[in-house]
């Protein structure tokens, strides 16, 4: 990697060059690091790969996505996920486990859900062990919805990974991948000092290839969770994420996402203090102030731009693609701190777009593999089957001789 120095683009900056971006006041650059594809169904999407090395090439890429619009289109997604049941659970290979809590640390449900690779218990298998996928909750959802709602199951198998889905927190509770403020929960000590281990001792894991992924709140976890334990996680994916804590300061949050971090009005002082008093801890807890910590991570970033239409499929405001493009809002300064910092993402940007669980599933399958397979070349482990040594042809015994004929042929000799 070449040595190239950044200087860290204050996030307020950021914003404001996002929001004129997004007004129209500055022009996209002619050239930059982006594809744009039409998808069949009529999805809108763009591809693009930030490259840390190239400031210049780095900054006309962000630029080029900033001018993707914010306006609705025809593309309906078809759910093909499996819903509650054994497509979402197959017998033997996934179990909803209880993790053990360590000592001083609270929170209101230990469970995770743990899909094993398909072969995991073949006997020859027995040696190979296998990178982690850990998909973190909404604020709306419970641990096991990622199996239920998308076919995380399919889109896995051919990737041979152990799946975990482990408890976050939801509604009211939305625990935000923090140790709370106020001492009520303590997620982010349960999912790192007792999640983590626990899978590690139960399963035949790859030491240093460990994926984060989540949408919405979920990906909150997924970004902050490798950024601020450095090692823990080798790459990170963020769909449609809630990727800008500032956007939530004063708590006087646009509905669709005071709904969808739990409460129409949630009350994050409990969470990270008082946005004033505390400003380092919720700094501290903000993927905009975390960027320069991501340099080490493979970054997938995936979103929708949404529109100003509060309509949704579901019936509900929160799933709606105005809810899409307030957290995309969130997305400019998050893609342009990356930027400012030197560190480099793959993202997959679709025009317009909901905010509901089929709308993740094609980000999912696009950028799941690849987070994998990163994770994977930064471990180093290579699966080398066990040698198989071939039993030694067994002699052939000679035939045994008949005394008894022996005998008698000696009697007719002597007569």
């Amino acid at each position: 990697m070449k040595n190239v120095r950044h200087r860290r683009l204050p996030a307020a900056l950021a914003g404001l060059l996002g929001l004129a971006l997004a007004a129209g006041t500055l022009a996209a650059p002619a050239q930059a690091d982006t594809t744009y594809v039409d998808e069949p169904g009529g999805e809108r999407v763009t591809y693009a790969s930030s490259d840390p090395d190239d400031p210049a090439d780095a900054w006309a890429t962000y630029l080029r996505l900033m001018t993707i619009p914010s306006r609705a289109n025809d593309f309906k997604p078809v759910s093909k996920a499996p819903g509650p049941g054994t497509g979402a659970c197959p017998p033997r290979r996934c179990r909803d486990i209880s993790v053990p809590v360590p000592a001083g640390v609270k929170v209101d449900s230990n469970k995770a859900r743990v899909i094993l690779p398909v072969g995991y218990f073949a006997k020859k298998n027995r040696t190979r062990r296998y990178p982690v996928v850990y998909l973190f909750n909404g604020a709306l959802s419970p641990y096991t919805r990622w199996s239920e709602s998308t076919q995380i199951v399919k889109t896995a198998e051919p990737l041979q990974v152990i799946l975990v889905m482990p408890e976050g927190g939801r509604n009211e509770f939305a625990g935000f991948f923090t140790d709370w403020h106020d001492g009520t929960f303590q997620w982010e000590s349960f999912h790192i000092r007792g999640v983590l281990p626990t899978i590690d001792r139960l399963y035949r894991t790859v030491p240093g290839a460990r994926v984060s992924v989540g949408a919405s709140m979920g990906a909150l976890g997924a970004l902050i969770y490798p950024a601020r334990h450095p090692g823990a996680f080798q790459s990170a994916l963020s769909i449609s994420g809630f990727v800008d804590t500032n956007q939530a300061v004063a708590n006087a949050l646009p509905e669709p996402l005071g709904q969808l971090i739990g409460a129409s009005q949630p009350n994050l002082t409990r969470v990270w203090g008082s946005p004033l008093l505390q400003r380092a801890n919720w700094a501290a807890h903000n993927p905009v102030e975390l960027a320069p910590q991501l340099r080490d991570v493979s970054l997938f970033i995936a979103s929708g731009t949404g529109s100003p239409d509060q309509s949704a499929e579901t019936g509900a405001v929160i799933n709606s693609p105005y809810t899409e493009q307030v957290l995309w809002t969130g997305h400019r300064t998050f893609l342009a701190a990356l930027t400012a910092a030197g560190v480099g993402y793959e993202a997959r940007i679709r025009e317009g777009g909901g905010h509901y669980w089929w709308h993740f599933e094609e980000p999912l399958r696009w950028g799941l593999p690849q987070a994998v397979s990163a994770a994977l070349a930064k471990s180093g482990y290579v699966y080398v089957p066990p040698a198989t040594t071939k039993a030694s042809p067994k002699k052939k015994s000679a035939p045994k001789k008949n005394k008894k004929g022996k005998k008698k042929a000696k009697k007719r000799a002597k007569k």
